[in-house]
């Protein structure tokens, strides 16, 4: 189950480098508002120009925001975590035409502007919407709160904002890690997991190895 959940890191189906649809010219926007050399305006801003972007792209049709992946510029740990900048942020989206269900990736990156490849023909599964969820924390706060927390902070230069679905309802979450280290933070409330919050916990009390 830890496995389904934690694919979230790669989060596309079938995706290839080798299909067709990703071969296609790569188009690069100018950039908006001084945002993209230095992110001054920060990671919600920039979200949110990504979402108007594709608001544009689908000439208004309906869409999903299903994934917000933030690079910075060094791996995050207890020394580097106040020295960390923001180098590229890549907002996916998912959407449906006659052609079929539709995979499209905007990025931000710190040097090459903004890059808006091609859609790919395929589907975005495990996550949910965010277009209409609450987002208390953003990575600035979320540095913040793993500068308070005793845990270990797996090793990583990137967070990843996601809604999984599962058997339980949960807010947004900032993962960081891979599929066998990850932890989540609560995009809300703040709170730290080491385990999926749409999933149960293991069943601590009983034998090892037994699922609730």
């Amino acid at each position: 189950m830890m496995a389904i959940v934690t694919s979230m890191l790669v989060g596309c189906s079938s995706c290839d480098s080798k299909n067709p649809k990703q071969e296609k010219e790569v188009v690069v926007g100018g950039d908006y508002d001084g945002v993209v050399p230095e992110f001054t305006a920060g990671v919600s801003h920039i979200a949110a120009q990504h979402r108007q972007t594709m608001y544009r792209l689908c000439d208004g049709q309906q869409y999903e925001w299903r994934n917000l992946k933030v690079v910075f510029s060094d791996t995050i740990n207890a020394k580097s975590i106040d020295d960390l900048k923001v180098v590229d942020v890549t907002s996916v989206f998912f959407y449906w035409n006659s052609e079929g269900p539709h995979v499209q990736y905007i990025s931000s990156d710190v040097k090459k502007g903004t890059i808006i490849p091609n859609p790919i023909i395929d589907v975005w599964i495990e996550d949910d919407g965010l277009d209409d969820v609450e987002i208390k924390l953003w990575p600035e706060d979320v540095l913040e709160r793993l500068k308070e927390w005793n845990g270990v902070i797996p090793s990583a230069k990137c967070m990843i904002l996601r809604r999984p679905i599962g058997p339980r309802d949960c807010n947004a979450q900032w993962v960081l890690g891979d599929i066998d280290d990850p932890i989540f933070v609560d995009a809300v409330t703040g709170y730290i997991t080491t385990w999926c919050p749409a999933f149960p916990i293991p069943n601590a009390n009983g034998p090892l190895g037994e699922w609730p």
